[in-house]
């Protein structure tokens, strides 16, 4: 209308692509969480989690907590580390912990250590175990009667 000082109660800029960044030269300690992207170049320590993708530069460096769904790293990570879906190293990452993901790729050149875990293969292993205990509880049960 003209003259109506009535704004839109649109946001001005989307956030789909939205990219939450840590430069290189920066220190952040505490939690970061984040429905959208993240790109650390600088020092996080802490407990980060982001429903986005989780990219780690050549001079990223991550020691805490981590929960994501993508995650790419050039850098180094220590922690605990949970990537739902692919979670791809470069020849430069260094990446120590218990590291979960559902798919992984690694360069030639990268270095993985500690524990890792296939999601998928996790959570069948566990199921597997619930019903052999199950199975074991009725077969007891069974010759009790």
């Amino acid at each position: 209308m003209i003259g109506s000082t009535k704004k839109s109660m649109k946001p001005e800029t989307s956030s789909d692509n939205a990219v939450n960044r840590i430069a290189k030269g920066t220190t952040f300690e505490g939690v970061l969480r984040s429905e959208n992207n993240v790109r650390i170049d600088g020092t996080f320590e802490g407990e980060l989690v982001t429903k986005g993708r989780l990219v780690i530069g050549n001079t990223g460096r991550i020691k805490g907590s981590v929960s994501c769904a993508h995650c790419e790293t050039e850098g180094e990570m220590e922690g605990n580390i949970l990537v739902q879906e692919l979670f791809v190293l470069k020849s430069s990452a260094k990446v120590h912990g218990d590291i979960q993901y559902g798919q992984l790729s690694v360069e030639n050149g990268a270095q993985a250590t500690g524990n890792l875990h296939l999601t998928s293969k996790v959570k069948d292993i566990k199921d597997a175990g619930r019903d052999k205990a199950s199975a074991a509880a009725k077969t007891q049960q069974t010759a009790a009667v």
